[in-house]
């Protein structure tokens, strides 16, 4: 009996790449790694995902994908999105809004629903763990809920400038900074292999696009792990409109539970802490 984590920071588009990286989280607690994280388009991902449930046989699979599954709006923004955003703009981030309107991202034809399809749709967090579920997740507000901000004169703090691509802001500091909350969680948990990764990624001298989607890829594969590992995680949104999957941070669900009430939302509907529930099969 075994448990296969994935965390998958997707490359959106047809044309662009993301990032995969995977461990085997057996019945005793152990771990076999699975490998540094590898960049991967759409196809890349689902061929190796396909190809580790093969040679592992899984008892369950767990993905944790950072694109939004659910996707009905035609224009705007999710209510998740109405949701979070003000925590994440709070802390100087911003937030990408979905809607179907983006054909590349969201359209038909857009990569991500035939990779949902085939494996099993956009899963229901508050349902039980059977065969393989793929789960939204969003790294950035991940480390919000973790407490990896950094100092700021807002109380809140402010999120690490870490990509790479955003050449006026990217600060190497704050790279070293989510590289080294990363490397100290999958250290903590015996993940050497991974954990050697981002040692050497925090080295990097200029980082690139692609570094940081494998660092994201690992944000991604935390989250499964804080599923996988029973512990409290925050469910924000809904399964009609959409939702995002992070660990459960008290001091943010609280904001986002009074993001609710002042957008006139009932917060026990929009925002939820659980535990994944195993079959009992």
């Amino acid at each position: 009996m075994s448990t296969l984590l994935v965390g998958f920071d997707s490359a959106w588009t047809p044309a662009n790449s993301g990032a995969l990286v995977g461990v085997l989280l057996r019945d005793d607690g152990t771990f076999q790694e699975l490998g540094f994280p590898l960049t991967v388009d759409y196809r890349e991902a689902e061929r190796v995902l396909l190809e580790w449930q093969a040679e592992r046989v899984p008892t369950s699979t767990i993905v944790l994908l950072d694109q939004p599954t659910i996707v009905k709006n035609a224009a705007g923004q999710r209510p998740v999105e109405h949701i979070v955003g003000s925590a994440v703009s709070l802390r100087y981030g911003g937030m990408q809004p979905a809607n179907t309107a983006k054909e590349e991202m969201f359209g038909k034809e857009a990569p991500v629903w035939s990779f949902l399809a085939r494996f099993g749709g956009p899963a229901d967090p508050l349902g039980p763990l059977v065969g393989t579920r793929v789960f939204e997740t969003y790294p950035v507000l991940a480390m919000i809920s973790l407490g990896w901000t950094l100092p700021d004169s807002r109380p809140a703090g402010r999120l690490p400038k870490y990509n790479p691509e955003r050449k006026k802001t990217f600060s190497k500091s704050d790279w070293e900074h989510v590289c080294c909350r990363a490397l100290g969680a999958f250290s903590d948990r015996g993940l050497v292999e991974i954990g050697l990764w981002i040692e050497r990624a925090a080295q990097i001298k200029s980082p690139r696009k692609s570094d940081q989607d494998r660092l994201d890829a690992c944000l991604c594969l935390l989250v499964a792990l804080y599923l996988a590992e029973g512990k409290d995680c925050l469910m924000v949104g809904d399964q009609q409109s959409g939702y995002i999957v992070v660990p459960n941070g008290a001091g943010l669900c609280t904001e986002l539970e009074s993001r609710c009430s002042k957008t006139r939302r009932t917060p026990s509907e929009w925002v939820r802490a659980f535990r994944l529930v195993r079959n009992a099969a």
